[in-house]
C-alpha cells in the first residue's frame, strides 16, 4: 500500500466519531493489560502483564511519559495501545517505539498504522529525527523462550521476525537498521564443563592464568580491563555491583593478580534465570580460549547457585557467539533492528 493509501485509512478512522485517541490515564490500566494478555501475549513470545509488572516495567520507568502511551478507544472500549519513549531531547539520538497492540477483533483494519503514526508524532514533538527499535531502548519487554517451561529473558533486543508487529513496521517503511540479533538459551540444570574446556583450563593454569572470584583487596587492573575492552556498559555493571552492600560474586581471569578477563555478576533471578551481563577478555591475552573457559565456569557456578537456565543475545556479527555455542547454547529466536527517518 502506498503512503497516500495509509494516510487515507488513518483519516477515515479519525473521522469515525466513535473513535478517540487519548494519552494514558490510570483508569485504563486494566484494559491495557487485558488487551495485551488476550491479543498479544496469548499468541506470541511476550510475557503477559500483571498490574504490578506493568507498573514496574512501564509506568515506573524514569523515561516513561504519559503522552508516549497512546490509547485507541472505540465506543468506550479500548481497542489498541502503543508506547514510545525518548531518553533525551537531542536531535542526534533516536527515539524508540516499544510496542503496538491491537485487540484481536480489530486487527488488519488500519488501527495499527494509526497508532504507529501517533507514536511517531510524539517522537517528532520530542525533537527526534529518527526512530529505532533495538536493545538501547530504556523499555524492552520480557519474553519467554518457545518450547520451555517459562524460561524468560528480561528484554527483547529488537523486533521478532515475521510477527504481526514486524510486518506492521515493514508496511510503514521501516527498514533493517543494524545487525541481526540472535537470542541464545541453555537449560543448565545438569550442566557440566565439557572435557575440552576442562583441559583448556588446566593448560591455562599451567601458564599462570586462573579463574576465580574477584577480590578487590587482592586483584588489580579491573578498571584497566574495561578501558581496554572499550565497553563502558560492562564497566558500569561491575561498578554498580561493587557498590551494593553485599556485592554479587564476579568471575575473573587473573595472572599474577592482574585481572585479564571478567564475567558476571553471579546471581539467580526469581524465574530461575542465571544472570549474565557480559564477558570480556583483555586483548593482550585473547586467543588462548580464556573466554570459552570463563563462560563455561560461569554456567557451572550459576547452576551451583541454583539457576535453572540462562539466556542472552548478541549480534550475528559478534565473534562472542562462538563462546556461547561452544558451551552448548542454542539460538532460539532472531530479532531485527528496525529504523525509520522521521519527517516533520
Amino acid at each position: 500500500m502506498s503512503v497516500h493509501g495509509l494516510v487515507i485509512i488513518s483519516l477515515r478512522i479519525l473521522e469515525d466519531e466513535s473513535m478517540e485517541i487519548i494519552s494514558y490515564s490510570s483508569k485504563y490500566l486494566e484494559d491495557l493489560i487485558n488487551l495485551w494478555n488476550d491479543s498479544v501475549a496469548s499468541v506470541s513470545i511476550f510475557k503477559p502483564f500483571t498490574v504490578n509488572s506493568f507498573k514496574s516495567k512501564i509506568l515506573d520507568n524514569p523515561y516513561f511519559n504519559e503522552e508516549g502511551l497512546v490509547i485507541l478507544v472505540k465506543n468506550n472500549q479500548v481497542i489498541g495501545w502503543g508506547l514510545a519513549v525518548v531518553k533525551d531531547q537531542s536531535e542526534d539520538t533516536p527515539g524508540f517505539i516499544v510496542c503496538v497492540a491491537i485487540d484481536k477483533n480489530f486487527q488488519r483494519q488500519g488501527y495499527g498504522t494509526l497508532l504507529l503514526q501517533q507514536l511517531e508524532q510524539f517522537l517528532i514533538r520530542n525533537n527526534k529525527k529518527k526512530v529505532r527499535l533495538y536493545f538501547a531502548s530504556p523499555i524492552n519487554l520480557e519474553w519467554i523462550v518457545p518450547g520451555t517451561n517459562n524460561h524468560d529473558h528480561p528484554g527483547a533486543p529488537a523486533v521478532s521476525y515475521n510477527t504481526p508487529f514486524y510486518f506492521l513496521l515493514k508496511a510503514n517503511h521501516y527498514i533493517i537498521d543494524g545487525p541481526n540479533q540472535d537470542a541464545f538459551h541453555l537449560d543448565i540444570t545438569n550442566y557440566e564443563k565439557p572435557i575440552d574446556i576442562v583441559k583448556k583450563i588446566q593448560v591455562n593454569e599451567q601458564d599462570g592464568y586462573f579463574i576465580t572470584y574477584y577480590d578487590p583487596s587482592k586483584h588489580n587492573g579491573l578498571d584497566d580491563l574495561f578501558v581496554a575492552l572499550q565497553n563502558p556498559t560492562w564497566h558500569e555493571a561491575a561498578k554498580n555491583n561493587l557498590r551494593l552492600e553485599k556485592p554479587n560474586p564476579m568471575l575473573v581471569v587473573v595472572k599474577d593478580n592482574r585481572v585479564l578477563g571478567w564475567t558476571g555478576p553471579l546471581y539467580t533471578q526469581e524465574s530461575g534465570r542465571g544472570y549474565f551481563a557480559g564477558i570480556g577478555v583483555h586483548p593482550e591475552v585473547q586467543g588462548r580460549g580464556l573466554g570459552k573457559t570463563l563462560f563455561s565456569e560461569l554456567c557451572y557456578r550459576s547452576k551451583e547457585n541454583g539457576a535453572k537456565f540462562m539466556t542472552l543475545f548478541t549480534g550475528s556479527n559478534n565473534p562472542a557467539r562462538n563462546i556461547y555455542l561452544s558451551a552448548g547454547f542454542k539460538i532460539v529466536q532472531s530479532f531485527a533492528i528496525l529504523g525509520k527517518e522521521l519527517i516533520k
